[in-house]
């Protein structure tokens, strides 16, 4: 029997409510597909997600999340789970940073970071960035939600730690010549950035090591760095597998764990053994100073039980800084080796300059007797001949004058004595002392003498020798023409002027002339001769008297020389 039930049949779909249906399903599909893409985002950059609720208490963290906090993927998480991952010295301050971003009045956002302590004792530096949402609840206003993302940033602070630390000892490096100082500075900026306590070990010429530095990161380490330091020890000693003898005999870089147990020889007898163990040393790297292949020290990194064991970062980094190292070892010995040099080649200069001094001006004595007949009569060819004796013995007698004042200015031994003087005796006294030799050249020396009297301060010798000089040298090289001499003032400054028409310098040698013993014309058979002193004293004693020298020239146009010094107020 059919029964049939009377009522309303059910509206047929419109094409709208198709059209609503499938813009929806689409809308779906398009918000399935932008969450995806989004989580793959998330994971593909290493960022770890959260979600809090501060009314429950509920907390959802993503796999990656967990994995930067230290936790397992099915490690349940809570607010306490969290405040347990961070470093005991960072806890306040998160707790800190959630209250303040929860509280009614707190921001709607923010961007913290602190350091995350694993279960193995490990830290990392972590960068929290987190939104709260807020509720209305009638005047009160709520936190409901916080969500954000985490990132670990442990190895980007690690390369910006160890680019300061090869920036900071490159400069420190760079600043002094003492090798204690550079390697006591070196080992300071290393146990800031990546090292527990670091060594120095320098060899010395009898194939013994000298400790010249020993710093902890501890500063109440302070008695055991002492003892360490007077260590000292014979190479040969040392059996094969020390990390120390292996880094020096082999020139390779060795890393070495648990050597506080006496692994790899490290202790050469019970007393070192005894300090090694009290250092709690876990981890060493030890690396060879090379200096133009041969070795000169050791350095010695460590790490206690509370970090974990050095990397391979760590090894990279501490061949790099044992390389400035040693560089800037050798730059200091070879710069000790130079000013040694230096000071031997002034003192040899000195003393052969005074014994050579000592018997011209006995000669030039004698001369001066014969000339005047005290041993009897003398005849004019004579005469002659003594005049070229006594003409070569000056000569040479200055050219000693000139080497004995080069050495003591470079000893360091030249004073200056200054006293107050008018400019225009200066003048007429080098221009008197020069004007036989300008005479026998036939040439014109000219004095413009300033108008009216001009005072000067300073050491009145050496400003007279500094003027002889200048005249001296633009005589030698003046065929034609003339010389002058002349003294103006320029604000604060004596200037002193001397021009010649010589043959002039080319201008790629206008610095070089004023060093020493060179000289424009370097051949053997050159035709003007000297010491090629005479310039580099003078501007040696421009700057000895507070002044300096320069020149301007054109060859074929002659030279000006300028010699300026302060003046009077």
């Amino acid at each position: 029997m059919r029964r049939t039930v009377s009522g309303r049949k059910p509206d047929a779909p419109t094409p709208r409510t198709f059209r609503v249906i499938e813009e929806e399903r689409l809308a779906l599909a398009q918000l399935r597909d932008a969450h995806d893409r989004l989580r793959l985002a998330v994971e593909s950059s290493d960022i770890g997600t959260f979600d809090f609720s501060p009314i429950t208490g509920g907390m959802v963290w993503s796999e990656r999340c967990k994995a930067i906090f230290g936790l397992a993927p099915n490690a349940p998480v809570t607010y306490e789970v969290f405040l347990g991952c961070l470093h005991p010295d960072d806890r306040a301050r998160a707790e800190a940073t959630v209250a303040r971003a929860l509280a009614a009045d707190g921001p709607d956002n923010f961007d913290v970071e602190y350091r995350v302590r694993w279960r193995d004792g490990m830290s990392r530096a972590v960068i929290v960035k987190g939104r709260v949402f807020f509720e209305e609840e009638g005047k009160a206003r709520r936190a409901v939600r916080l969500i954000g993302t985490a990132i670990d940033v442990t190895e980007r602070r690690r390369a910006e730690s160890y680019a300061r630390l090869l920036a900071e000892s490159s400069t420190l490096l760079a600043s002094s010549f003492d090798t204690e100082v550079m390697l006591a500075g070196v080992a300071r900026l290393a146990v800031q950035h990546f090292a527990a306590f670091v060594f120095f070990d320098m060899l010395d010429d009898g194939g013994a090591i000298m400790r010249s530095a020993a710093v902890h990161r501890d500063g109440t380490r302070a008695e055991q760095m002492q003892r360490a330091k007077e260590f000292k020890a014979d190479l040969s000693r040392w059996p094969l597998d020390n990390p120390i003898a292996a880094a020096l005999r082999e020139q390779r870089v060795v890393m070495s764990q648990q050597p506080s147990e006496g692994g790899g020889q490290v202790a050469l007898d019970e007393a070192h053994r005894a300090l090694m163990q009290s250092l709690d040393a876990v981890s060493l790297i030890v690396v060879p100073l090379i200096a133009r292949g041969r070795a000169i020290g050791v350095v010695t990194f460590a790490r206690c039980s509370v970090h974990p064991p050095f990397g391979n970062a760590e090894r990279e980094i501490a061949e790099e800084l044992a390389r400035r190292t040693a560089t800037a070892i050798d730059n200091a010995q070879l710069y000790r080796a130079a000013v040694a040099a230096n000071d031997a080649k002034s003192t040899f200069l000195a003393s052969m300059s005074h014994e050579l001094r000592t018997p011209l001006t006995a000669i030039i004595g004698y001369e001066e007797l014969l000339a005047d007949g005290i041993t009897g009569p003398v005849t004019d060819p004579q005469r002659q001949q003594l005049g070229r004796i006594k003409a070569s013995a000056t000569h040479l007698l200055g050219l000693i004058d000139e080497i004995l004042t080069y050495s003591r200015v470079e000893a360091g031994s030249e004073r200056a004595q200054m006293e107050v003087v008018e400019i225009r005796m200066v003048l007429e006294d080098a221009a008197a002392l020069v004007a036989p030799l300008v005479d026998d050249r036939g040439l014109v020396l000219v004095v413009e003498l300033p108008d009216g009297p001009l005072s000067v301060c300073t050491d009145v010798q050496k400003l007279r020798q500094i003027l002889v000089n200048l005249l001296s040298n633009a005589t030698k090289f003046t065929e034609h023409g003339g010389i002058t001499l002349s003294a103006s003032r320029s604000r604060r400054q004596m200037l002193f002027h001397v021009r010649d028409t010589g043959i002039g310098i080319p201008q790629q040698h206008l610095q070089q002339i004023f060093e020493p013993f060179w000289q424009v014309d370097q051949r053997a058979n050159r035709r003007v001769g000297g010491t090629g002193l005479g310039l580099t004293v003078s501007r040696r004693l421009a700057q000895l008297i507070g002044g300096d020298l320069s020149v301007e020239s054109d060859v074929g146009g002659g030279s000006t020389f300028t010699l300026q010094i302060p003046a009077l107020d």
